[in-house]
């Protein structure tokens, strides 16, 4: 509806430090950039042209909504579904989420997941459930694709990432 879309166009902004490392991976032609999010087309578009602007958005590599898949997080068939239109092996791709709905769908899907939370989840038992890293924002934190990939290519598929500016588990 109209009302929804003025309240997107008035509210919605990305997670600090989410475009900065977008950016970042997007002018890398070795990394693969997606969204995945249980919203529907209609729903999502005008948000994702809001906060990652439409230019942006154009330059996904996988975008996969609500209406491509038969499951919704924390099933975690939406990533599946995207290393699959990637054709890469999940244990090389990195999720940025900010649920435990999420983590549960990157987790799942066999994918490392770094946590962004916010004031009302920072008391949330994201190590518990699994991720590989938690911090408050990208931006602050030096959050970089060499901070997220380098000890994966130095160290192998299953290091541990982020061990530098991560919170404590």
């Amino acid at each position: 509806t109209d009302l929804y879309k003025e309240l997107i166009a008035e509210k919605a902004q990305a997670r600090p430090g989410v475009l900065e490392l977008m950016d970042e991976a997007l002018a890398d032609e070795n990394i693969f950039v997606g969204v995945c999010s249980a919203s529907t087309k209609e729903a999502v578009t005008k948000v994702l042209d809001v906060t990652l602007g439409e230019e942006r958005r154009k330059k996904l590599d996988v975008c996969i909504l609500g209406d491509d898949v038969s499951k919704l997080k924390p099933d975690p068939m939406i990533y599946v579904t995207a290393a699959e239109r990637l054709n890469i092996d999940p244990k090389r791709c990195v999720v940025i989420e900010d649920s435990i709905v999420g983590l549960k769908a990157a987790k799942g899907a066999g994918m490392k997941c770094v946590i962004t939370y916010t004031s009302s989840t920072e008391n949330e038992d994201f190590y518990g459930m699994g991720c590989d890293a938690k911090v408050p924002e990208l931006g602050s934190r030096g959050v970089t694709l060499d901070v997220i990939f380098g000890p994966m290519i130095s160290k192998g598929l299953d290091a541990e990432i982020l061990t530098d500016v991560r919170d404590p588990r």
